[in-house]
């Protein structure tokens, strides 16, 4: 375990040494909870390594005293192009860039970086939400409904955390924004969202603070009837109704 002062300073020096070592990296920094301060005794360590293409520097992680430490490693193409032509992961990606603390490198390049994901048109981010929909929520609500059927308390609670995230990502995606937080404190960040179904920061904090079928169904049923419900004022959802109708 380390404290926030030891973490920093490892991170100060796997930069410095990466930095040295090999040249083609351009910018290193740490995020997550030890670039925000409030890691705590048992936080992990996360840096960004963006570098030029054709470098041979691969992502890394270990165990440090007791703590994971780990490197993410992206060319700079790559990220460029997850920032500018969306998919699922730009919300991730424009998360880790807000929060970066640089620890090598130039610091006006992720400012560029942000403003270039910012510059997106809305409806390319629509797109990707008609082309990713079928792997969200409809499978994880399912899975409430079938727990249900089934009389499974046991499982039906990460069918809601399945949910919720997948909702979550989606969220971004509409709205042109991010989280910065996982977890409960990720979803909350999206509570100040323009686009959101009604009513979500009220049953979303009822769904998770429940642990009951009885309790959980209701309020998974609503939720997901409302996200629908944003969803057909935002986006051309396509379900099929007959076997013939599907693209093979």
């Amino acid at each position: 375990m380390m404290t926030h002062q030891e973490r920093w300073k490892l991170a100060e020096d796997m930069c410095a040494r990466m930095a040295a070592k090999y040249p083609e990296i351009i910018v290193g920094g740490v995020y997550g909870s030890t670039a925000r301060a409030t890691d705590t005794p048992w936080s992990d360590l996360e840096l960004l390594i963006v570098v030029q293409d054709g470098s041979t520097l691969e992502c890394q992680h270990f165990i440090y005293c007791g703590t994971s430490v780990g490197y993410e490693v992206i060319g700079k193409s790559e990220l460029e192009r997850h920032l500018v032509t969306p998919t699922v992961k730009w919300p991730y990606w424009m998360g880790v860039l807000s929060v970066l603390k640089v620890l090598c490198g130039d610091p006006e390049l992720v400012e560029a970086w942000l403003d270039s994901g910012k510059s997106v048109p809305e409806e390319k981010f629509k797109k990707v939400v008609e082309k990713n929909l079928p792997d969200f929520v409809v499978e994880s609500y399912g899975r409430i409904l079938s727990c249900r059927e089934r009389n499974n308390a046991y499982d039906i609670t990460c069918a809601v955390l399945e949910v919720l995230f997948e909702m979550n990502v989606v969220l971004c995606l509409l709205n042109r924004s991010w989280v910065t937080h996982d977890y409960y404190y990720g979803i909350t960040e999206s509570f100040s969202f323009p686009r959101v179904p009604e009513d979500y920061k009220d049953l979303v904090s009822a769904l998770w603070a429940s642990r009951t079928i009885k309790e959980i169904v209701p309020l998974a049923e609503k939720l997901v009837e409302n996200f629908w419900e944003l969803l057909k004022q935002e986006i051309n959802i396509t379900d099929y109704q007959t076997a013939d109708e599907l693209p093979l």
